[in-house]
């Protein structure tokens, strides 16, 4: 697969909620995951499915779909957008839980990925957490 297919299967895996497929078929063993908004970083497979997990806890609707890409050898950049119901519990960066708010949010993010092996080696996300925190009535 290319680049471009892998991150293409992972969007799908994810958008039918087989996050532990997207684990096995799209993540390096030493995948590394970073949130850039919350300042969290997940290192190794578990950590980073259990990060990619978490969105389809809190939004069990949630789908995305890659709307331009950028690639320079095993390096590629997406604009990504996302919409989902947060009807399940979110985890704030201080571990505090926020509860369900049953509203409908349509974010924008940016993912830079590095790859080996065909794989997921390395990937961080760039998300408007302030949009998606004032589309939930949680900030501004």
């Amino acid at each position: 697969m290319t680049n471009a297919e892998v991150s293409e299967r992972g969007i799908k895996l994810f958008n039918e909620d087989k996050i532990d497929e997207w684990a096995n078929t799209v993540a390096a063993d030493d995948i590394t995951f970073e949130d850039m908004a919350i300042g969290h970083k997940a290192s190794g497979k578990e950590e980073s499915t259990a990060y990619v997990q978490s969105w389809k806890t809190a939004f069990p609707d949630m789908v995305g779909q890659c709307n331009n890409r950028i690639e320079s050898g095993n390096t590629m950049v997406e604009e990504c957008s996302w919409t989902g119901t947060n009807t399940g519990e979110m985890t704030a960066p201080d571990g505090s839980k926020i509860p369900p708010t049953g509203k409908t949010v349509n974010i924008k993010n940016c993912f830079i990925y590095e790859f080996e092996n065909g794989k997921i080696k390395s990937m961080k996300n760039y998300l408007d957490m302030m949009s998606m925190m004032g589309q939930l009535g949680l900030a501004g």
